[in-house]
């Protein structure tokens, strides 16, 4: 844990850098909906795609190989384009909507008498750690994310004003505020109250020391529902690219297929196709992105297939991310995390 923080902090934290990642569409950029002819085959895309929610599918630069995978991609998503200011025709999308899941926090996993005491320095708070906060019924009872500054002797805590589309113009005093975090392997659960809210230098807030500590110990392979597009590439050379780096697999020439990401996990992904992508024990090389605090991570990795299932909707593919770059297996734990508050799991 860091020193503590002084009563006046010193500067605004600023924001970890990330790796390989892409800012995702600001909230606020307008979007403008797609039509199938304005999406080019087998060329590098002149703009990225996303659902009409803003979430990321497709990046710029990426190839829709074929006017069946374009076809696909209209039949499970609604395709929009950030809007180019002064050039486009902006109409309202559902790009500002919530679209995270109503939670019942009363109603949340409960513990039993016997559950252990946490304090502060369980949590493992350093600063430019992120906090989502949950926030009382008369603001909404939407989640948004602070930033933490540091903590005072007293355990209080400096966070930095709420960010998010949901967020308030500030925080009140006296306010109670349920709040997670995220410690790489764990979830943990508090209560604080505003203590107070400073402008100066900048705008800040200062919490109580964190109360009713509960922690979720997340599964190795805890997995979360999703919806991504995958760009799936087959290896030829089967087990022997096990060793290989994931960018090399996706060499020019490889034949991609555009597919539905239906779960996924640090250790493996479901993903659903049209037609079988290979047989078990196969090697493909998978490419998909994930919106992790605001950023667009792209994520590339050789999968080896455990299991293939056909179903009315199509063939479902259990596979296994056995190497994953380090940033990419962060990135994906992290995605887990961001999915199970938004899902009122955590």
């Amino acid at each position: 844990m860091s020193a503590n923080t002084p009563a006046q902090p010193p500067a605004a934290p600023s924001a970890p850098p990330a790796l390989s990642a892409h800012s995702a569409p600001a909230p606020g950029l307008p979007l403008v909906a797609l039509a199938p002819e304005e999406i080019p085959l087998g060329e590098a895309l002149p703009w990225a795609i996303v659902d009409r929610n803003g979430e990321p599918l497709l990046s710029a630069g990426d190839i829709v190989p074929t006017q069946a995978g374009r076809d696909w991609l209209f039949t499970s998503f609604t395709p929009h384009r950030v809007a180019s200011l002064g050039e486009d025709n902006v109409v309202a999308t559902g790009a500002h909507a919530s679209t995270q899941a109503p939670t019942d926090t009363a109603t949340a996993a409960t513990t039993n008498a016997a559950s252990p005491q946490y304090g502060l320095t369980d949590l493992n708070l350093r600063p430019g750690d992120w906090l989502q906060i949950q926030l009382p019924p008369g603001a909404g009872s939407q989640r948004v994310r602070t930033r933490v500054i540091g903590h005072a002797p007293n355990q209080m805590l400096f966070v930095t004003a709420p960010a998010g589309r949901a967020a308030p113009p500030t925080l009140r005093a006296s306010e109670r505020l349920e709040l997670w975090t995220f410690s790489g392997e764990d979830i943990f659960h508090f209560v604080c109250t505003v203590e107070r809210v400073e402008r100066v230098p900048f705008d800040y807030a200062v919490l109580s020391a964190p109360a009713q500590i509960r922690r979720k110990v997340l599964r190795r392979s805890q997995r979360v529902p999703a919806k991504l597009v995958v760009s799936v590439g087959r290896n030829s050379t089967g087990s022997e690219a096990d060793g290989q780096d994931a960018n090399s697999a996706a060499g020019a020439g490889q034949a991609r297929h555009l597919a539905l990401l239906q779960d996924v996990s640090a250790e493996g992904v479901s993903l659903l196709a049209d037609t079988p992508l290979g047989a078990p024990g196969d090697s493909v090389h998978l490419a998909f992105r994930v919106r992790v605090g605001g950023i667009d991570m792209p994520i590339e990795a050789m999968g080896t297939i455990r299991g293939v299932q056909q179903g009315d909707d199509g063939h479902l593919h259990g596979i296994e991310l056995p190497v994953l770059e380090p940033s990419h297996y962060v990135a994906l734990k992290c995605y887990v995390y961001e999915r199970l508050l938004a899902l009122g799991s955590a």
